[in-house]
């Protein structure tokens, strides 16, 4: 009955919004567009809570109930010739509500009335989402405004793609890197160059977010919310800083982009960027009870990396590859972030090491006439792989094993799989699809999902579901396994 009346609240959520929307693109005039996407999406928790996870959520229980509308605006304010250039604007309102925390479980409205401002805060919002301004006049371009600029192109996990900051306070890893994105203000710009010897497409881009006006950084999810990482309960105040609002804070950076004997596209990059977590460290402060606080500090730090990607036509697929070297990443160090563990009552710092990062992947679309004689089967593998340089063995997650409470390992080498497998029926109207992420430490994360369109409406069902130690990142959050359904209409 649980399940049933979610979905009927999904249905009321979108059918009272749709009275105030057209259920279709349209054109106001011939260069003036106004479209969007309203979604509701409902996700039940299939696990009982156990280990650190607070407060305790049955199964069978709402996790979130989300409301989501994105209005857009696009404007052509010139068409490029030889005395005008390409000029266009764009404009996305984003709106968002999760009434999990009104209407869900007791415990998670126990946690708004304890923790109104940041619940609210998560939970709630109206934001201008995008805002910017295209300029295009021969080799130049440039991108004015509050946008998202990614320098890599893998999924699930990120390598290169780390500019702007990620969200992780209503979904996390249950939810798509694209949907996680937060827009940033920041001026781009790039020059093609054409071809230049054995380079075809030529391009130097560079970015520049100034941080004299304060930065805007990744979220970080309230204790007890769905989807924190576990952590037993604790008496030590939790303190969030900011970068200072400093240019030495800005992100920036540039690459050079092109295609090598017209077979290999290549890009060399090096940027300066906010890490999405924040480095902890345990504080002794008289002004506090106790006389010990916890901080947590976003850094800046610097990335250089290259990607190459190409099709081999022996196999018939796209080979793509990610590395990048990150220099001085704060780390966790129990011993020297937080010293007062260990019976030494001064204040902790943050250690950094540099780490290595890469990814090799396969695309491959191939024909399985047993299961579909109409659609090909879409295939997407990929291998992720991290090295610390200088590392130290005392080195950890900053989360906490249970029953034992001691942090978990942060191992010198750790590696990852990924692969998505999908095709269409229904003259590509109905969409499986199964996404699985491994950790050969000992976790999976099966992704299952279904997608079907009824135009304009589009209706997902997904289950999560995770198997494994609880020890590596895979599976920290493994008592968390839920089924989502989603339900979007697009006009």
């Amino acid at each position: 009955m649980k399940v049933l009346r979610y979905c009927l609240l999904v249905i009321f959520s979108i059918a009272s919004v749709i009275i105030y929307a057209r259920v279709y693109a349209y054109s106001i005039n011939d260069d003036l567009e106004l479209k969007g996407e309203i979604q509701a999406r409902v996700s039940v928790r299939t696990s009982d809570s156990e280990g650190y996870t607070s407060p305790e959520i049955a199964k069978g229980n709402l996790v979130q109930q989300r409301n989501l509308a994105l209005i857009e605006l696009n404007d052509v304010l010139s068409r490029p010739s030889e005395t005008t250039p390409d000029l266009k604007f764009h404009i996305v309102g984003r709106f968002l509500y999760d009434g999990v925390y009104d209407y869900g479980p007791e415990a998670l409205q126990q946690l708004r009335e304890t923790n109104k401002v940041a619940i609210d805060d998560m939970s709630k919002s109206d934001k201008l989402w995008e805002c910017y301004l295209d300029y295009g006049q021969g080799p130049w371009f440039f991108r004015i405004g509050k946008q998202n600029l990614s320098f890599g192109e893998t999924d699930i996990f990120q390598v290169l793609d780390r500019i702007n900051p990620l969200d992780n306070t209503f979904g996390g890893t249950f939810e798509d890197l694209d949907d996680r994105r937060i827009p940033i203000w920041m001026i781009r710009g790039n020059y093609n160059f054409g071809k230049v010897g054995p380079v075809s497409s030529l391009t130097m881009e560079g970015f520049l977010n100034p941080g004299w006006n304060g930065q805007e950084v990744a979220p970080f999810a309230p204790l007890g919310t769905p989807y924190a990482y576990p952590s037993p309960p604790s008496s030590v105040p939790l303190r969030l800083h900011d970068p200072d609002a400093t240019f030495q804070n800005s992100r920036m950076g540039a690459r050079v982009t092109g295609v090598v004997n017209d077979t290999f596209n290549i890009s060399l990059a090096h940027f300066q960027t906010i890490v999405d977590t924040p480095a902890p460290v345990v504080t002794i402060d008289p002004t506090v009870t106790g006389n010990v606080a916890e901080d947590l500090t976003y850094k800046t730090e610097q990335v250089s990396g290259a990607s190459m990607s190409f099709f081999e036509p022996h196999i018939e697929a796209i080979i793509r590859t990610e590395a990048a070297y990150f220099w001085d990443e704060p780390v966790f160090i129990p011993q020297i972030n937080a010293p007062a563990l260990y019976g030494k009552f001064v204040t902790g710092s943050v250690p950094e090491k540099d780490v290595f990062r890469y990814m090799v992947g396969l695309d491959k679309n191939f024909w399985f006439r047993l299961i579909n004689d109409t659609s090909m089967i879409n295939l997407y593998l990929q291998y992720f792989a991290e090295s610390y340089q200088d590392y130290d063995s005392r080195m950890k997650i900053p989360v906490n094993s249970y029953p034992s409470g001691a942090f978990i390992e942060q191992p010198r080498y750790d590696q990852k799989f990924t692969l998505v497998t999908s095709t269409t029926y229904m003259s590509g109207t109905l969409t499986p699809q199964l996404a699985i992420i491994w950790d050969p430490r000992g976790a999976f994360l099966y992704i299952p999902s279904i997608e079907k369109t009824f135009q304009p409406w589009i209706f997902k069902l997904s289950y999560y579901l995770m198997t494994g130690d609880r020890d590596v990142s895979v599976g920290i959050l493994k008592d968390r396994q839920q089924v989502t359904l989603q339900a979007s209409l697009v006009f």
